[in-house]
């Protein structure tokens, strides 16, 4: 299957259209603008500013009239991943199934991913899908859910979270 290139644009006036992105992949995907209206915060694969060579999802920012991203996360198991990372369950979400929403009161980024995002190593909950907070300047990162994988019930029921944040729709048009 062969999947379309997708880049970022924001709409400017009535018809001007404005492209933040060139990156040139797969897996790039919008996520929402900020309060202000200033910034368009988005997930990508890509390595623009050389801080993630191993092509994991993260979560970005870009001016809305340009300019140089901001990397927001810094999420890294170590190792390459295969493209397109933000599609992959060890990305940011998963697919179409993504948590990621901006609170619009405290500007905390939300997100959702399987990644060992603290750090906390062999003793964390590996492969389970948490839900973390960071800053949008990229500090501050914490871990807001502890789910285990799931939990094998009696009829084939498997049951996993549950977890939910009352933030804005994490999907919102540019």
């Amino acid at each position: 299957m062969i999947f379309p290139i997708i880049e970022i644009f924001v709409k400017l006036g009535r018809t001007q259209l404005l492209q933040l992105t060139n990156y040139r992949r797969v897996d790039t995907c919008p996520a929402f603008l900020t309060p202000d209206r200033k910034r368009a915060v988005f997930l990508a694969s890509a390595d623009p500013l050389g801080t993630n060579p191993h092509g994991n999802c993260q979560l970005f920012s870009i001016g809305v009239h340009g300019g140089v991203p901001r990397q927001i996360t810094h999420l890294d198991p170590g190792f390459p991943v295969l493209n397109p990372g933000c599609y992959l369950s060890s990305g940011i979400g998963y697919g179409l199934f993504r948590a990621i929403t901006q609170d619009p009161v405290t500007s905390t980024i939300v997100f959702n991913t399987t990644m060992d995002a603290l750090k906390l190593g062999p003793g964390a909950i590996a492969g389970a899908d948490q839900m973390f907070a960071i800053r949008p300047d990229g500090s501050g990162l914490r871990q807001l859910t502890e789910t285990p994988t799931g939990a094998h019930l009696p009829n084939s029921v498997v049951r996993v979270g549950p977890f939910a944040y009352s933030g804005e729709s994490a999907v919102q048009a540019f």
